[in-house]
């Protein structure tokens, strides 16, 4: 979700409401670019993500694989949470130069905003980031170098050259600061291991929602505290 977070100062005079909408526009975006990559060099984006059937009435058994992608996904969220609270307690100074980062005015902005304008900017960076990385990128990767390769590369060889390709991706894109570009790799591979785990685009998605949700609404109480204080 981190690709918005510059230092570039005329970002310090957007307000919060424009920082939300720039926010879901650009993260719905990367969503409209995969699924447009997916069309025009494949493979299909969605190809992960369980179909629901619309028929009336409703087959409640073909809801199970939504059912359990939001499910695992949630479940998947706590390593997260525990591993980057372990993180925060380092007495090390990279990790206090990503505490203060909070200060920072785009970061300033987005923590003013309301806890349900959190949660949309959320799923929409969880939705856009994993239908772009883990739905396209990966897979992607995996099946170009099966082309170039194709006697000589198995196909867990093919997911490890994706799963790898797409991470490292992932973290390029959260520059931040160079543990940051770390945790965002280590999170790529996270988040690609889920999918290739569960083969459901949702068990990632949610994962990846949830964990921002939860960390954008501690970090605003955390920061509401420290101004009251």
């Amino acid at each position: 979700m981190d690709e918005l977070e510059t230092d570039d100062p005329q970002s310090d005079d957007q307000s919060p409401e424009d920082f939300f909408f720039t926010a879901v526009l650009f993260e719905s975006a990367l969503g409209a670019v995969a699924i447009l990559l997916g069309w025009l060099l494949g493979p299909d984006t969605r190809a992960a993500i369980p179909e629901i059937d619309l028929a009336w009435p409703i087959d409640w058994e073909s809801l199970q694989p939504i059912g359990i992608g939001l499910g695992y996904g949630l479940i998947a969220t706590i390593p997260m949470l525990v591993a980057i609270d372990g993180l925060r307690r380092l007495p090390w100074e990279p990790v206090r130069k990503l505490e203060r980062l909070s200060d920072d005015g785009v970061i300033q902005s987005l923590l003013q905003l309301r806890a349900s304008e959190m949660i949309v900017i959320s799923l929409c960076a969880g939705i856009g980031e994993e239908l772009l990385f883990r739905g396209w990128l990966m897979p992607w990767l995996s099946r170009g170098w099966t082309a170039v390769q194709p006697a000589e590369i198995s196909a867990p060889m093919a997911m490890a050259v994706g799963l790898v390709g797409s991470s490292i991706a992932f973290g390029l894109v959260h520059p931040l600061t160079k543990l940051y570009i770390v945790v965002a790799t280590v999170m790529g591979f996270y988040f690609g291991g889920l999918l290739i785990w569960s083969g459901n685009l949702l068990v990632p998605i949610t994962a990846h929602a949830a964990y921002d949700t939860v960390q954008l609404l501690m970090t605003a109480r955390s920061a509401r505290k420290l101004q009251t204080a």
